[in-house]
C-alpha cells in the first residue's frame, strides 16, 4: 500500500510550490516505512524522522486517514517520473483540512489556500465534488465557512 502525502506537503504539491512546508506528513504503515527511512539515513527524533544530508523532516501520522475509507478511495496518484508515483490526499479532503486549520487552529492563511485550491480545480478543468465537500463540512462543523467561500467564488 502506497503512503499518502497529507497536510502541508499535499498543499505544496497541488500549488506546485506556491505554498512551502518544512516537513512531509505521511499516512503509512510504520514498520515498512521506518525500515525504508533507516535505509536512507533518517534518524528518529520523537515522532519525526530527520535526514541532515537532505535537510528533510518526515512525520509519520498513522496508517489510515481519519476521514475514513471514502477519503482513502479519493486520493490522487501523481506520476513523478522514472515510473515512480506518489499518493496524495484529494483536493476536497485537503480543502476540509485547511478549513479546519482556519476555524479551529486560527490559521488565517488557510482560508486563502482553500480559495486557491478551488481555483486550481477550475483551471485544470477538474470538477470539484461540492456534494462531498458539503457533507464533510457538515460533519466537521465547517458549513458556515464553506458556504461563505462558495458565495465569494460564485460556486
Amino acid at each position: 500500500r502506497m503512503p499518502i502525502v497529507v497536510g502541508g506537503e499535499a498543499l505544496e504539491l497541488y500549488t506546485q510550490g506556491s505554498y512551502t512546508t518544512g516537513d512531509i506528513d505521511l499516512k503509512t504503515p510504520y514498520a515498512l516505512t521506518e525500515a525504508v527511512l533507516n535505509e536512507y539515513g533518517f534518524v528518529k527524533r520523537g515522532r519525526v524522522w530527520f535526514n541532515g544530508s537532505y535537510d528533510l523532516y518526515i512525520d509519520l501520522l498513522g496508517e489510515k486517514l481519519e476521514e475514513g475509507a471514502e477519503a482513502e478511495k479519493r486520493t490522487e496518484v501523481i506520476e513523478i517520473g522514472d515510473g515512480k508515483a506518489i499518493r496524495v490526499l484529494s483536493i476536497e479532503d485537503l480543502i476540509i483540512d485547511r478549513l479546519n486549520a482556519f476555524k479551529w487552529w486560527d490559521d488565517k492563511d488557510s482560508k486563502m489556500w482553500v480559495k486557491i485550491l478551488i481555483e486550481i480545480c477550475r483551471n485544470m478543468g477538474r470538477g470539484l465534488d461540492t456534494d462531498y465537500l458539503k457533507e464533510r463540512a457538515l460533519s466537521d462543523d465547517l458549513q458556515d465557512i464553506l458556504k461563505e467561500i462558495f458565495q465569494e467564488l460564485k460556486i
